[in-house]
């Protein structure tokens, strides 16, 4: 049977299964046709409905495609070409066939008629109690659209009047102390409602507050001639008359619902060696201890072994003297039914087990009505979800209830909400002393340190570490954290007595829906540190739609984290245990489609930014699209994103592929040496290039194992790359370079490598005035680009023409092939590339004396250097255009760049960049007359330097950098801070 719900969130069921109703504007549709109750809407009547009067032509085609969506979720058992029978369709219009009382609103109706029909105030109190119970939140929550709005309004009023019917029913039944404790909020809520102010002033005048009832007669006329410029109307004056006369009519004894107990306290007891979450524990104790307003609801959330019910527990000890009604607790394990935890309940607080009534809504009301005008306490541990739990909280102001529960509860309305992560490193190193002992913990700090690393700092993990050396007092911290070391054998070393954090994950993981275990499984695989949605989507393989509806869902549950929006994570312990579920035979094609996702996006950023290049055409073809973007700017953005997950991925990969011993190469492999190459081609090695060369050297260990040439080609120019531009490693670096030269063939994807790999060599083998080896390499990179039409090489080439020419003295030259790689830049719409050859063209034509000339051309370099994306080629535009200031005396202005350049280049790029861009930041110091300045960031470069291999190669690129007018000075004053260093 299909049941909805209007009165808070639009929800609906089949039985007890709830139904994804999809977006706001389809929920907006759906409410907008069952408060029709029946009656069919136009399409115009709907579309208005929804998107109001301005709708644009495309809400009608909305509009149905909402219908189709809904039709499906109704009726999923409908067979193909069959009419439906629930969301049915008319001429120009649709309407909703549903049984009676299918919507809340109609049951709230139906409630209210028996309430008028009650043969006495009790039954008819315990109707409009389970009137009101149906009110969620405010009506149509969240949904938009003049008729939500519009509806909303007219559903809060009904809500208000039966609650003025239910105050009156209890000022009748003598529950005067309970009523005012509800009136007096809705008085201030709503100050020009006389009905609430005559019922306030009835129940003060009953419960011997007879000045008070005075008084809210004198506030509310007041108000009332304040607001609006009229006197209380009839009733109200006539009441407050008889209060003055004292003649009001008794009200009877209020009929007592149970002989009550004297008190209950179901708490387990408190945590003697509970540690740290003080924040959370403040806000917790004084949203609980809050007396004003309606019920006090708060709700923990959390995954598995994250310290839930022991912080519920402890908090609920630090404010038990606040409820001197007693506590009441139970644990809903997720799967109890609120009728039997109800009967529990009411059994503890005295209710004859024949006075308990038979359905689950009987007994809330009943629950409801003992507890009016108590002070109880409320401990609903391991809740599922919302609808457990709604009928378990009390009715009236005074009680308060704490949740704990793996999931999210945004259907409680008024509900604080605490999200419990993982402990700090100093709480988890203070749990483990607290029950290992502070001297042992003392005493092995950095174990202490892994062990608690290991456990992912998750409460439960460090208790039962704790627990196992508590009880081995010869064991030494040093020996578990080793075992924990091990992630293979972690899960099981998590366990002591009844306790296993892999148990506590498992009760979570049975719970699921099929596909919500598939994607706990799925998105296991990859060893990245979070995957974005897009990413996501590849992995489970669906759209990127269903796949944020199915993270978002594992989010609620507390099984996936979302650090930032769009981007999900796992808890280590939670990934290691899903790991232990995925069948091995599946991981290789979710890595497929994840590497496939990289390198169809890989291929967008390398067209966007360095346009004019060949390279995708000659990577592998991918079945996605990945994403696409508008500018460099986005495209480097995401990269940089991401690229600790691509790095993540090819050792992920290597690793697989070394302990397979594969001798062929897998699909995985192919893709990450082609991502490789990819980013190798922007010259962007980013702030993580040496995690980066690490992962490339196991690629390549897997290559050369797997006996590929290409494969070994591509990445063995990706690790020259990352070593000579970023890490200064720069005999290494060509080595890779010059080997990968020597496996080239005539294969166009080959070829076009081979250009690449000459291209970085030119730049590599840049030796000072010693131009003809890095000459030789541009003119082979020039030749081969040309054979393979690929402007963009050719164009790169010219620009370390210009720079090698530069570095020799031979400027006129240099000026020239800056020239013509401008003009190829310009014709190939490189951005890039432009920016580059303009302030090689700049500082070449101020070496020659023309400084207007290289001035404006540095500028206009560092111009477009910015749009282009890349930081790297900031820096470089900055640091040329800082020296062109430099030599044209531009003193002040020259500081100011190169203190500019040497962030960005910090931000971008290795040792190398950064060492010869503070050199000259030294230099323009030096000049001003700023020596201590000078000499601090002399030292810095000096120790920087030293710490890089092949040092005297390094001192050369430094000096060649530079050039000839301020060489000799530089090498004086570097060589002078080294010696100081030393």
């Amino acid at each position: 049977m299909l049941t909805f719900a209007v009165l808070g969130e639009v929800r609906a069921w089949r039985g007890d299964h709830p139904l994804d109703l999809g977006p706001k504007q389809r929920r907006a549709v759906l409410a907008a046709l069952l408060l029709r109750c029946g009656r069919s809407a136009t399409v115009r009547d709907l579309v208005t409905d929804v998107w109001g009067e301005q709708a644009t032509a495309s809400a009608v085609g909305a509009l149905r495609n909402h219908v189709l969506h809904l039709r499906k979720v109704l009726e999923p058992e409908r067979a193909a070409g069959s009419p439906p029978t629930v969301l049915v369709g008319f001429d120009g219009g649709y309407a909703l066939r549903l049984p009676p009382g299918a919507v809340d609103t109609e049951l709230a109706d139906r409630y209210a008629a028996e309430a008028e029909r009650a043969a006495d105030a009790e039954q008819a109190r315990e109707r409009l109690q389970a009137a009101l119970a149906l009110w969620a939140g405010p009506p149509l929550a969240g949904i938009p659209g003049p008729f939500a709005e519009r509806l909303r309004a007219q559903l809060s009023e009904r809500r208000l009047s039966l609650l003025e019917r239910r105050l009156e029913t209890d000022l009748r039944l003598g529950r005067f102390a309970a009523a005012i404790g509800e009136l007096h909020p809705l008085s201030s809520e709503h100050p020009l409602r006389e009905k609430i102010r005559e019922l306030l002033m009835t129940a003060l005048y009953h419960a011997g507050r007879q000045a008070e009832a005075l008084e809210v007669f004198a506030d509310t006329r007041r108000t009332l001639i304040d607001s609006l410029g009229i006197e209380p109307g009839p009733l109200l004056t006539d009441l407050h008359e008889r209060i003055l006369r004292a003649d009001l009519a008794p009200v009877r004894s209020p009929v007592a619902v149970a002989e009550p107990v004297s008190r209950v306290a179901q708490l387990p007891a408190d945590i003697a060696d509970f540690t740290g979450r003080e924040d959370q524990v403040r806000r917790l104790t004084e949203r609980l201890t809050d007396a004003t307003g309606a019920v006090a609801v708060c709700a923990i959330a959390g995954m598995g072994g994250v310290g839930k019910s022991t912080l519920a527990v402890h908090v609920a000890h630090r404010v038990r003297e606040h409820f001197p009604d007693g506590q009441l607790h139970t644990d809903l394990h997720g799967a109890a039914q609120p009728g039997d935890i109800l009967g529990d309940f009411l059994r503890a607080l005295g209710v004859p087990e024949g006075k308990i009534a038979a359905t689950p809504d009987q007994r809330a009301a009943q629950f409801r009505s003992l507890l009016d005008g108590r002070r109880v306490l409320v401990l609903l541990d391991n809740a599922r979800d919302a609808d457990q739990v709604i009928p378990l909280i009390p009715g009236t102001a005074g009680s308060a209830v704490l949740i704990t529960s793996r999931a999210a509860m945004p259907e409680l309305a008024g509900a604080s909400s605490v999200r419990l992560d993982e402990m700090s490193e100093a709480e988890a190193l203070a749990l483990l002393g607290g029950v290992v002992g502070a001297e042992r913990v003392a005493a092995e700090p950095d174990s202490a340190e892994a062990v608690v690393r290991s456990c992912g700092r998750l409460p439960l993990a460090v208790r039962i570490i704790g627990a196992r050396l508590a009880t081995r007092p010869r064991w030494s911290i040093a020996s578990i954290a080793e075992r924990l070391a091990d992630e293979q054998q972690r899960l099981a070393v998590l366990r002591t007595g009844d306790l296993a954090v892999g148990a506590v994950f498992r009760v979570d993981y049975d719970q699921l829906e099929p596909a919500q275990a598939e994607a706990v499984r799925m998105l296991s695989v990859p060893e990245v540190e979070d995957l974005s949605l897009p990413g996501a989507a590849a992995v489970l393989d669906m759209s990127r739609d269903e796949a944020e509806l199915l993270c978002e869902t594992l989010v609620d549950l507390s099984l996936l984290d979302a650090p930032a929006p769009g981007r999900y994570t796992y808890h280590d312990l939670l990934r290691l245990f899903a790991r232990e579920l995925m069948d091995p035979a599946d991981e290789p094609a979710a890595l497929r489609r994840l590497l496939e996702f990289y390198l169809a996006t890989m291929k967008n950023v390398v067209a966007v930014s360095n346009p004019g290049t060949r390279l995708p055409e000659h990577l592998s073809r991918t079945r996605v699209q990945g994403l696409s973007f508008s500018d460099g700017v986005g495209a480097q953005g995401w990269l940089n994103a991401e690229r600790p997950n691509l790095v993540r991925l090819f050792g992920q990969i290597a690793r697989r592929s070394v302990a397979r011993d594969s001798s062929g190469v897998s699909a995985e492999l192919a893709l990450c040496a082609d991502l490789a190459w990819a980013m190798a081609e922007l010259i962007d090695g980013g702030p993580n290039a040496q995690e980066l060369s690490r992962a490339l050297e196991e690629l390549l260990e897997a290559a050369l194992r797997a006996g590929d040439r290409g494969l070994e080609c591509r990445v063995r120019v990706a690790l020259g790359s990352v070593l000579t531009y970023s890490l200064a490693r720069m005999r290494i670096g060509r080595d890779h370079q010059r080997i990968a030269l020597s496996l080239g063939s005539d294969d166009p994807g080959d070829a076009r490598l081979t250009a690449f790999a000459a291209q970085l060599l030119a730049g590599s083998t840049r030796q000072g005035h010693e131009s003809a080896a890095s000459l030789a390499h541009v003119e082979r990179a020039m030749r081969i680009a040309r054979r393979v039409g690929d402007p963009a090489i050719e164009c790169a080439a010219l620009v370390h023409a210009a720079k090698t020419l530069s570095d020799a003295g031979r400027y006129l030259e240099s000026a020239e092939r800056a020239r013509a790689g401008w003009e190829l830049a310009e014709q190939i719409g490189n951005l890039a590339l432009a920016g580059m050859a303009l302030h090689e063209q700049g500082a070449a034509l101020a070496f020659l004396g023309d400084f207007e000339r290289g001035a404006e051309l540095c500028t206009r370099a560092v111009e477009s250097a910015h749009r282009s994306g890349s930081q790297l080629r900031v820096g470089f535009a900055l640091a040329r255009q800082a020296q062109v200031c430099l030599l044209v005396g531009a003193l002040d202005r020259a500081e100011s760049i190169a203190a500019e350049a040497v962030d960005t280049v910090t931000r971008a790029a290795g040792p190398l960049h950064r060492a010869r861009i503070m050199l000259l930041h030294a230099t323009v110091l030096g000049a001003l007359g700023r020596t201590q300045d000078e000499q601090r960031v002399l030292r810095a470069t000096a120790e920087i330097v030293s710490e890089l291999e092949d040092t005297h190669l390094v001192h050369e690129r430094v000096d060649a950098e530079l050039e000839a007018p301020v060489v000799a000075i530089l090498h004086a004053r570097l060589a002078g801070a080294a010696e100081a260093a030393r």
